[in-house]
């Protein structure tokens, strides 16, 4: 009995002890983990108090006044292209000018043998000189019946001297119609002279000494040369949706050309559609420059570059200052009380580690130029320097 119940004593007691080792080990456990994290937190709460308010750097922004410069490719044309076309047919009997030639207005560049015009405009007066003949020979009787009418009235019947004055009118017809006739085929035999329309240059000669010429076969006409005229040329660009705003007649622009180096063209704005491409979303505009030595050739390669002003007010800010957390984008603005404002911005141009921003911002604002994550709206900072 008595070691039964001694049995139950030391059983009694290794729980316990086993219990007390188990409290002891915990409360070591609990001691380690705790006292560096009270460390910690006073360290914290050190650091906090030492510096409670978030740091920023700040920078008061100004209206963006630098021109935007925008550059287009575009190609030079001649100020007047003209195809020389044949009014009438024949041979050429020679030509006077061919390609790279410098021609003033009025000059002969070439010779058409008509020997069709020639003779129908034979026949015209043939048939001219005839009806006046006529002509005179009906007016001759018309007066001697109305002679003979005016003195005795029995003597000829009125029906017939309405008939001869009748036959006088027509002949007079006649004879206008064949005047009508000779003044046409004398003013196509004019075209057998082929002239410059205005001072220019031949790019092109499309015929030779005795090819047939044909005016119009099946309303087509034959192509003799073509003329350009380069004193000014004309650059068209597509100007982008974005800029229409800042495109005016007499903008100025500067065209350089590759294959001339070191050489910058002035030229101006002399017209735009005013309706912008529906599918490019792009304004045709015109840009004229002066070329009195020809050093710019039509079909030249070049671009345009174009100093625009902004259309509106704009600024010009770091990337870093633009947040873009969920939606809008925002810009973080501290007012004179230290206090964090996010204003919802639009931007304009990406210039890489600069953006543009068209609306939200207004002069002077102090903006976070990198807000962390503490910058919300309402916030109190502390400004480490302002640029």
């Amino acid at each position: 009995m008595s070691d039964s119940i001694q049995t139950k004593h030391k059983s009694a007691r290794k729980k316990w002890l086993l219990l007390c080792a188990t409290g002891i080990i915990l409360s070591i456990l609990f001691v380690w983990g705790w006292v560096p994290r009270m460390m910690n937190t006073k360290k914290i709460d050190a650091l906090a108090a030492q510096d409670p308010l978030p740091r920023v750097t700040l920078m008061e922004i100004k209206p963006n006044t630098k021109p935007i410069e925008l550059i287009l490719p575009s190609s030079a044309q001649a100020w007047h292209y003209t195809p020389i076309w044949s009014r009438v047919n024949g041979y050429l009997v020679k030509y006077l000018v061919d390609i790279g030639d410098v021609v003033k207005a009025g000059d002969l560049l070439a010779e058409i043998d008509t020997p069709e015009t020639d003779e129908q405009l034979a026949q015209a007066e043939a048939d001219l000189l005839n009806s006046i003949v006529e002509r005179d020979i009906a007016k001759i009787t018309s007066e001697r019946w109305q002679k003979l009418w005016d003195k005795n009235h029995e003597a000829v019947s009125k029906q017939e001297v309405d008939q001869y004055r009748a036959n006088l009118e027509s002949a007079e017809a006649i004879v206008i119609v064949n005047e009508k006739n000779v003044a046409k085929y004398t003013y196509q035999q004019q075209f057998k002279y082929i002239y410059a329309p205005f001072d220019g240059i031949i790019t092109k000669r499309l015929v030779d000494i005795g090819s047939l010429i044909y005016g119009s076969i099946n309303a087509t006409p034959q192509e003799l040369f073509q003329i350009v005229q380069t004193n000014t040329i004309r650059f068209f660009v597509e100007v982008p949706q974005t800029y229409y705003r800042q495109v005016k007649e007499r903008l100025e622009a500067e065209v350089t050309v590759l294959q001339l180096p070191g050489k910058v063209f002035k030229g101006i704005v002399t017209r735009f559609a005013k309706a912008l491409d529906p599918t490019a979303r792009t304004l045709l505009t015109e840009v004229d420059v002066k070329n009195p030595d020809g050093i710019l050739y039509a079909g030249l390669y070049g671009r345009v570059k174009f100093l625009l002003e902004p259309a509106e007010i704009n600024f010009i800010i770091p990337t870093t200052a633009v947040i873009i957390r969920s939606s809008f984008p925002h810009v973080a603005v501290v007012d004179k009380d230290n206090i964090v404002h996010l204003k919802q911005v639009q931007i304009g141009r990406d210039y890489g580690n600069q953006m543009e921003i068209t609306y939200g911002l207004e002069e002077n604002d102090r903006i976070v130029i990198i807000p962390s994550d503490r910058i919300r709206e309402g916030a109190k900072v502390e400004i480490l320097e302002s640029a």
